[in-house]
Formats: structure tokens, sequence, C-alpha cells
């Protein structure tokens, strides 16, 4: 573990130090003048004299502490713990054509987070081909930047995040409506990352539609879309390829018993809906997974659930905007107030009934069902401080008793550029 973050921070500072020395390098291909390095609220740049060449360098630190008042916790539950931590390069070359690279350093890490080449024929279509999120999830597809909350709601479990593959996207119409499809190496979700345990592949779909955008009404930042997975999965002893469920505290509530595999179809639809205006945003989705499971001779075919909805409303009157809140009067020099914004949520998640008992953990619960909120306030673009508390209540079975509800408090302090 020590030798590979010690690899990646290597790489890391080599990629650095190519970005920071661009004006040689880069200014060898400009036709009239030499490379120019930039610094400002997106980043670190050398571009080329041409512009054809960007070289951006751009990270994440979050750091957090969660809390478990009044609940009986794991051991370790309770702690301060670096939740992100990635540094990335991005470039473009010959204007059509792109990169990413991200590593995390954080919980979990290391790991590569991104690693893609895209290609960018017209705005109707871009091939890109590497590691990158799956096109499904509302909320993961989102950054983490401007979460509405800490930590993504429910169905952001049953859904993948990251995943290797080749995808299509692009938009068409007057870019009302996005479009993504692709083929991908196929991941159970957000808690069994990258798992590719069989030759079948994974296909992945997602159209949202802006339909009024630019129009100037009460609609115009309105976003609603469909999206779904569908493949099959035969998972092993070790890599076992199924859905695990986890509440906001990162504490799982359901997950399958030793011995269970995934072994045949899976698909997953995802409506979904959010809007933009003024000072609040609003954010809604549902998600079902269907997966085919064994244990032994004995098979089944399992469905879960998972909804949520939040709100958040910039109280001094920023307007609210994908990515990050900008405070009106930044907090610097001049000590203004930044912007303050607070956030809602109410999600839940429902597991089938007949995955108990064959096939659940003797501790799995049947159903959660949590609400928050969150306070946040950002003295400038870049910089987020966030508390958020959340309470959890389950479910249990016929045969096990509800188990204990969960009370979580969350910090963080981030800066993302």
């Amino acid at each position: 573990m020590i030798a590979v973050r010690a690899r990646l921070f290597v790489f890391t500072l080599a990629m650095v130090g190519l970005a920071g020395s661009g004006t040689v390098g880069m200014a060898q291909t400009s036709t009239e003048a030499d490379a120019e390095a930039q610094a400002g609220a997106e980043g670190f740049r050398v571009v080329s004299g041409d512009g054809a060449f960007v070289l951006r360098l751009r990270g994440d630190l979050y750091a957090d502490a969660r809390f478990f008042p009044g609940t009986t916790g794991p051991a370790g539950a309770e702690r301060f713990f670096l939740r992100r931590v990635r540094p990335r390069l991005q470039g473009r070359v010959y204007e059509r054509f792109a990169f990413s690279i991200r590593s995390d350093f954080g919980i979990g890490g290391p790991e590569i987070d991104d690693a893609f080449v895209e290609a960018r024929f017209a705005p109707a279509l871009q091939l890109r081909m590497g590691r990158f999120k799956v096109p499904v999830g509302l909320e993961t597809l989102s950054s983490t930047t401007g979460l509405m909350h800490v930590e993504r709601g429910f169905p952001a479990g049953l859904v993948p995040g990251r995943d290797v593959g080749v995808m299509l996207s692009g938009t068409a119409g007057t870019e009302r409506l996005r479009y993504a499809v692709g083929l991908f190496n196929g991941t159970p979700g957000a808690s069994e990352p990258g798992a590719d345990v069989d030759d079948a592949k994974e296909g992945a779909g997602r159209l949202f539609a802006t339909p009024f955008a630019g129009t100037g009404g009460v609609l115009d930042g309105l976003g609603v879309g469909v999206a779904g997975t569908v493949g099959a999965v035969t998972g092993t002893a070790t890599t076992p390829a199924l859905t695990g469920v986890s509440t906001t505290g990162r504490q799982s509530f359901f997950r399958y018993a030793d011995g269970v595999r995934a072994d045949g179809q899976r698909w997953r639809v995802a409506p979904q809906a959010r809007m933009y205006s003024g000072p609040v945003e609003l954010l809604a989705e549902y998600t079902v997974v269907s997966e085919t499971v064994r244990r032994g001779p004995a098979t089944e075919t399992l469905t879960h659930r998972a909804w949520q909805a939040s709100a958040a409303a910039v109280l001094t009157g920023e307007d609210a905007r994908k990515g990050a809140v900008a405070p009106r009067d930044p907090f610097g020099a001049e000590r203004a107030a930044g912007a303050i914004e607070l956030g809602a949520r109410v999600h839940g998640a429902t597991l089938d009934d007949e995955a108990f008992s064959r096939f659940a953990a003797p501790t799995a619960a049947s159903q959660a069902t949590a609400w928050g909120l969150t306070l946040s306030w950002y003295p400038n673009a870049l910089v987020r401080f966030m508390l958020g508390v959340e309470r959890t209540t389950f479910e249990g079975t016929e045969t096990s008793p509800d188990p204990e509800a969960e009370t979580l408090l969350l910090t963080r302090m981030q800066i993302a550029f």
C-alpha cells in the first residue's frame, strides 16, 4: 500500500512538473507566440500561443469529521479523516481531443478515479474511452464539489459509480436534450467499484432534457431524464459482485450472506429530475435495481429500490448553480459575509422481501428512511465549510427486530479548484 501511494505521488509530481515547464514544450508547437501559464479560480493551466494545446492542473481536498451522538456504532466509525484528496490533470490536444487523469489519496485510496481520452467530433458526437462515471444516477453524475449534502443519498448505492468502458454522448436540437450510451465492464454499485469478474459487459444509457432552457421563465432551470443499465454478471467467491447499501455515515445496513453471489441478468432504471430557480435548487430521483443471485443451488431474482428528494436555498440570495455557489461578496481582505446555503433531504431504501432470510445477512435491515439538514458557508467560490445532521431509522424483518436508529453529525472543510 505504501509503495502504491509513493508511485502515485511521484507520478502526480512528475505531471505537475510537466505543467510548470509547459512554456518550453508547448511553445515549440505554437505558430505565433510562446505558451502562457495562467492561474485563477479554475485552477492552473498552460496554454499554447495558438490555443490548440491546453494543460490544466486541478485538485480537490475534503477534510471530514464524522460522529454518531447517542448511537452505538462500530469501533472506529467516529473519526477525523480525509474523504477525498484528488489531484487532476486535464488537457486538450489539437482542439478536438481531450484527456483527464485523476487519482484519489483519500479514504479507500490510493486509486485512479478518472483516466480517459475523449474525441470531440461535434456537439452531438463525442467519443470517450477509459475509466469514468457511468451515465446513470443524477446525483452520482454531479460533482462532489456542488452536492447539497456532505454525502450522496441512498439511490447512489444502487447505481454504478466509475467503470472502464466506452461511451458516445452529445447534445441534440438546441442543446436541450443530452444523451449518453456506453458499454462497460459492469460494476455492482458504489459498494464494489471497478470489480470486473467475468467476460460479460453492461450497457448503460441516459437521456436528459432541459425543455425550457434559455426561455428566461420560471422553468428555465428544469431538467428531467431517465437512465438505466442492462447486462449479465457472474460473481465469484472472492468478488460476489452484489449490491450493498450504506447509510450517509457509511455504515452498511444491508448486505448479502456469505456464499451469495450474482448469477444472471441485472438491470437498473433511474428516472430523475432537477431544477434551479434563482437561489433554490431541487433534486428528485428514484432507482430500481433487479439482480439474480445464487446461494448454493438456490437462485432468486431480487428487486431493490431507493429514492430521494432534496432541496437547498442560498440564504444570502446568490443563484444556485451546478458546481458551487459563487458568493456575491467573498470573504477575504474585506471580510464580507460570503454565501450561506441551507439544504434539506429525505431519502429511503427498500430491499426485496425475498432476500430474507435465505440470501441476506442475519443483521440486514429490510428498509431504511432518513432525513437530514446541511448548512454550508462559501467564503469564496473555491472553499466550502459544511455542517450536516441526519437521522436514519430502520425496519427489521419478521425474524429480526428493528436495528437501532442512527444519528449522524458530519462536518467538512473543502477546497476545490
